[in-house]
């Protein structure tokens, strides 16, 4: 029955978010699309969680100087061991939060946010109701540099860039608009990448490896983020994730279309 879940929804298409922060080595990786224009480092991987395991409340970051996910509150890892058990959303284990006060987090930003970068991720809402739920944040001190979530009063996936480290900061927002976040408990929820661009001025929104004609917008900020990633909440607000989590990714430098729809499959990718 998974089997079925599991094929019907790929056929529909998973929400992709990923979010583009770095330069990364590897063919396909910039210079095409919206790859690395002049001026731009090359696409480098900070960070690459598959969120298979966790020793001692740790899940590892498979670049080998980069700093891993510490999980905290009730975060566990869920490994799918039997074959009729439920599937994990990308390969065998992902990242399970009930909302109420569980999230992971590093303990530095592995991309600051004053250059180019992409962040990515797969989550699965584990209901979409009143209640604004965020998936990844960078943080400042009184603002959020860049906070990817679901948002209750539209019922939609967006993305939020304060432009200052100010509570009252003017933000720029991209909302998708060509479709709702799959909260089905059998689903393989949505993927979601996020690019900003700094020497184009654009920040862009994937959502299951697609760019629509209305999730590019101009932005301009340039402040550093000064806290650690944060899976599953924002410092600054809580909007604390209920859900699963997969397949999170960070890189200083633009990422271009074809890596991110590569990303968005339900087969993990360790070279990319």
């Amino acid at each position: 029955m998974h089997d079925r879940y599991r094929a019907s929804f790929v056929a529909l298409g998973a929400v992709a978010l990923s979010i583009t922060l770095g330069a990364f080595p590897a063919a396909n990786a910039a210079g095409k699309g919206h790859g690395a224009r002049a001026g731009e480092t090359s696409l480098i991987r900070e960070g690459y969680w598959p969120l298979e395991a966790a020793t001692d409340g740790t899940a590892p970051n498979t670049e080998p100087e980069g700093q891993p996910l510490t999980l905290n509150g009730d975060a566990w890892i869920y490994h799918n061991e039997d074959i009729f058990g439920d599937p994990a959303l990308v390969d065998q284990g992902d990242l399970r939060l009930d909302g109420d006060g569980d999230w992971a987090a590093t303990s530095a930003a592995p991309v600051g946010g004053d250059g180019s970068f992409t962040l990515a991720t797969r989550a699965r809402l584990g209901a979409a109701g009143n209640r604004t739920q965020a998936v990844l944040s960078l943080p400042g001190r009184k603002a959020d540099r860049l906070v990817i979530r679901y948002q209750a009063a539209s019922g939609k996936w967006e993305v939020v860039v304060s432009t200052k480290d100010k509570a009252t900061a003017p933000q720029v927002v991209i909302t998708e608009e060509q479709a709702l976040p799959n909260d089905d408990p059998y689903g393989v929820g949505d993927h979601l990448a996020v690019v900003f661009d700094a020497p184009a001025h654009e920040l862009r929104l994937y959502v299951n490896g697609q760019l629509s004609s209305t999730s590019t917008a101009v932005d301009t900020t340039s402040w550093t983020a000064s806290g650690g990633l944060q899976v599953g909440r924002s410092v600054i607000h809580g909007d604390y994730f209920a859900g699963t989590v997969d397949e999170v990714r960070a890189y200083s430098g633009v990422a271009n279309p074809t890596m991110i729809s590569q990303m968005a499959g339900l087969t993990g990718v360790p070279e990319l």
